[in-house]
């Protein structure tokens, strides 16, 4: 924006002033050695931040264990005159930016215009303009990041140190161990990073106190048992190691072995190997390459990663005791801990005494047989269009802070859309929905009854054409229909939208990449991120490097095709892999804006559907080889981003991250072997398993490649013929919207200079402002993810709570109370997530493996919602469908007509 002239002139004065006065505060570098010949911060600015930000304030919190002299000293680096330039670069780059708060780009708008626009004085506007600059450019441009991160770097401090080596192996064992043992149970368990963080800090802490400092020397560097104090950066680095811990292929392994499903007795140990680490291999080589797209880019937030770094800092550091904020002086730390008590008593009122507040049915209860009351509200089988749905934070409260709220309230307007769509396929039994319960993921059979696959099943697990003619196609609920289309469109739309609204970025990545592996030119170069600058001191980790991984894990994978007998052609391998890797550009792009992505499992038994139909061990292969492309490489880009806002050495993570994975896998691959073979105990695997490890995950894998790959996608589409027009549909609104954002400013601009003043202010009123702000707050491929949280009696009420929560905290008060919120909100739902763990994990072991197993508390409480139409449709009763089938009569197309 342009600033008037007097300001540019006072500001040349002013800065030639303080360029020359020797009553300056001198910025200094991260080890507090003056910078020469640069501009000075004057001491009564510097006076006033230091207040600001450690005396009774209203700004922002400084993260925990913050020098406030160093924080200032990086932070008011720019000149008046450099600061106003910065905040007009600002301005162009976070225009159409959704993470840049609304509020912070009116302000620098403002003060960009100068101060007479801004209501200031010149004084006040100079501090403010030079604040804000520092800011947005030597810190981050959002107040989230800024909450966790430093901006300054300790490069000696400790961080791939041999005992963070032992703590994090220890933990990455532990928990490989325990999350794959429960993987099968229903509902399953697993510990959280945050718990491990809890428990890492005094373990870490007592082997500082007591281990001596032994070491040795090697090339210029000493390794010792003990270099000091337990560090923050040790403590991330051992949770990042630890993080390696992984149930892999699990799923698709148990429905590979266990004789309830595919029963192939040839697969070993030599193959399950072999699978787990081109699994890993290729989602590391994968993560490492788009490097440019994840991690450099300053957009490239993560917020799924801010809460584990907030915690990072509260456990090792203290805080400001000075420091009062709203009136509050209660430490990090102490906000923490009455977080995870509060959450761990909490947790036994909706999940064990009162099981009625989980799925608050309070609707449904006034008129327990009313149909339509209980489909439309309902949360257990119906789509719960409930204003007060739950009182379990665990249920839909616990992922409020992973996304921003505009992520969040956009999906929560397209989940409320797509529900109504349902509810009116449902209604007019559009494809015999009304037939089926309306929100099940099942499939169904033309007599209302759950699809048996085994009855239209050979033995050696080919479709019995004369059975299946006997038999049924398999149909699908409204919802899952519904969900189907939507996640064919998400696919395309995503592709198209985010390769034509990002093709600048995404083009610069593919050729720094190519430049890199073909001149040895650094991966940070053309990146100026402030936390990128800081890891330059770093020795990187070349692109090649990652290279060398991935093909690695394509040459094991094409190894495990060819060399055992999984009827596998190897160039199936370089197909998915090249399919893989063009969806997971827009998927990390869109998953690093906003938290959100979606899997590609379904394309990944759609694809084998069509390739080999009919072959279903090749279809599981692609299956399990393909989750490398969005559940490996999305976890290690997320340790990547930990890598950049903590300042660690890449290469230690590198290290760190190729050692963890390769002992994880044959962890997991032992503990799944051992449960095929040694806990088996008759009923392993089976729904009524006394302990719940019914295999819920095993089980979906095997019943959906029976639907794609028996049944085939061919039969698929000649049952629904709208579904591949998906594709389609999803690819043309894409097209259209990325064209809009591009061309809608031009047609602006051309009715300015065409049209009356009269009829251009009607025109901008009621079209080109309301087109405007619809395109550039709206991002299609986030808001269209939410239209597919339906189906697996997944509904409204499990995001409404959430909704509410995420206005609160994302909303109200990081925008009232910043400096509260970016103090206190992370470590309410840390505290959130320890205390339900550690509460879950005692109930699961008493009442499932304990004294209590198979014991509850009786009483209507918790018995509530057993006795509705609700429950029916939920269980995938014939009771809870709009329509029903007479005896000896059917429903969809005639036998000679199946597809």
């Amino acid at each position: 924006m342009p600033t008037h002239i007097e300001d540019k002139d006072q500001l040349e004065a002013s800065s030639e002033h303080e360029k020359s006065s020797s009553d300056v505060h001198t910025p200094t570098d991260e080890k507090g050695i003056h910078a020469e010949g640069a501009w000075a911060c004057p001491p009564e600015w510097a006076e006033r931040m230091r207040l600001e930000y450690s005396g009774n304030h209203e700004g922002e919190s400084l993260p925990a264990g913050s020098d406030v002299d160093r924080v200032i000293a990086a932070v008011m680096t720019f000149s008046p005159k450099e600061a106003l330039a910065k905040l007009e670069e600002a301005i162009e780059i976070h225009r159409r930016d959704l993470s840049f708060m609304d509020t912070a780009m009116e302000r620098i708008t403002l003060l960009a215009r100068g101060p007479e626009a801004a209501e200031l004085s010149y004084d006040e506007w100079e501090y403010l303009v030079c604040k804000q600059a520092g800011l947005i450019f030597n810190w981050s441009p959002y107040p989230e990041v800024r909450a966790v991160t430093l901006p300054y770097d300790d490069v000696e401090e400790p961080c791939e140190t041999l005992r963070a080596y032992a703590l994090g192996m220890f933990w990455c064992i532990g928990c490989t161990i325990v999350n794959t043992f429960f993987g099968p149970r229903q509902p399953g368990i697993s510990i959280p990073l945050s718990l491990v963080q809890l428990v890492l800090v005094p373990m870490g802490q007592f082997m500082a106190w007591s281990l001596p400092d032994w070491g040795f020397r090697f090339r210029g560097t000493r390794y010792t048992l003990n270099p000091g104090p337990w560090t923050a950066k040790e403590q991330l680095f051992a949770t990042i190691v630890m993080s390696a811990a992984t149930q892999g292929n699990q799923g698709g392994l148990l429905a590979m072995r266990m004789p309830q499903f595919f029963d192939q007795k040839w697969v070993g140990f030599g193959f399950e190997i072999c699978l787990g680490l081109a699994n890993q291999c290729m989602g590391l080589g994968s993560a490492g390459l788009l490097r440019r797209l994840t991690m450099y880019p300053v957009q490239a937030v993560w917020p799924q990663s801010l809460p584990l770094l907030a915690l990072n800092r509260t456990l090792v550091h203290s805080d400001n005791k000075r420091e009062v904020i709203n009136g509050w002086k209660m430490s990090r730390w102490l906000m923490f801990m009455v977080s995870s008590l509060v959450f761990l008593v909490w947790y036994w009122l909706p999940n064990n005494l009162f099981q009625a507040l989980q799925r608050f049915d309070w609707m449904v209860w006034i008129k327990p047989s009313n149909f339509n009351l209980n489909i439309v509200t309902g949360a257990w089988g119906g789509m719960g269009f409930n204003p007060i749905s739950t009182f379990d934070p665990n249920y839909s409260g616990n992922a409020t802070m992973m996304s921003p709220f505009f992520a969040q309230f956009q999906q929560y307007i397209m989940r409320v859309v797509g529900g109504i769509v349902i509810m009116a396929l449902y209604y007019s039994n559009y494809a015999w929905g009304a037939y089926m319960p309306i929100n099940s993921g099942g499939t169904f059979t033309n007599t209302q009854q759950s699809y048996n696959s085994s009855i239209v099943l050979n033995p050696d697990n080919s479709l019995n054409e004369t059975a299946y003619r006997a038999y049924s196609p398999p149909y699908y609920s409204s919802a899952a229909l519904f969900k189907t289309g939507a996640e064919f469109a998400w696919y395309t739309i995503t592709i198209v939208y985010v390769f034509i609204r990002y093709y600048g970025v995404i083009s610069r990545a593919v050729k720094g990449a190519i430049k890199t592996l073909g001149r040895g030119k650094s991966t940070y170069d053309g990146f100026d991120d402030p936390h990128t600058r800081m890891i330059r001191k770093y020795k990187e980790v070349p692109e090649w490097w990652f290279l060398i991984v991935l093909l690695l894990g394509f040459m094991v994978s094409v190894i495990a095709c060819e060399y055992f007998p999984t009827d596998t052609p190897w160039w199936s391998i370089l197909a998915f892999v090249g399919i893989g890797y063009v969806l997971l550009i827009p998927w990390c792009i869109t998953e690093s804006i906003a938290a959100t992505g979606i899997g590609f499992d379904t394309l990944w038994h759609l694809l084998p559907g069509l390739w080999w139909p009919g072959k279903l061990i090749p279809q599981l292969m692609i299956v399990m080889l393909g989750s490398a492309f969005d559940i490996q490489a999305g976890a290690f880009m997320q340790d990547l981003k930990y890598v950049q806002y903590a300042h660690l050495p890449p290469r230690s993570i590198f290290r760190g991250h190729i050692s963890s994975v390769v002992i994880s896998t044959f962890f997991y691959i032992i503990i799944t072997d051992w449960l095929v073979t040694g806990y088996n105990t008759g009923t392993f695997c089976d729904l009524d398993d006394p302990q719940k490890m019914v295999c819920a995950w095993p089980r979906q894998t095997w019943s959906n490649t029976i639907f794609y790959g028996v049944f085939g996608t061919r039969r698929m589409f000649k049952l629904y013929p709208i579904l591949p027009y998906c594709f389609l549909i999803g690819a043309v609104i894409g097209l259209v919207w990325a064209l809009g954002e591009i061309v809608s400013p031009k047609i602006r601009a051309r009715a300015l200079k065409n049209c009356s003043a009269k009829t251009y202010a009607r025109l901008d009123r009621w079209l080109f402002n309301p087109v405007a702000n619809g395109i550039g707050y709206i991002n299609p491929a986030i808001a269209l993810s939410g239209m597919m949280q339906w189906s697996n009696q997944n509904n409204l009420s499990m995001a409404t709570t959430g909704i509410y929560l995420a206005w609160f905290f994302q909303y109200y008060l990081k925008r009232k109370y910043t400096a509260w919120w970016s103090k206190y909100a992370y470590l309410i739902f840390a505290g959130l997530s320890v205390g339900i763990t550690i509460s879950g994990l005692i109930s699961t072991l008493a009442f499932s493996f304990g004294a209590g197993r198979g014991k509850s508390v009786k009483w209507w409480g918790n018995s509530a919602s057993s006795n509705t139409i609700n429950w029916l449709s939920y269980q995938d009763k014939p009771g809870g469908s709009l329509m029903h089938v007479a005896n000896g009569t059917y429903f969809g197309v005639e036998p000679q007509h199946f597809p």
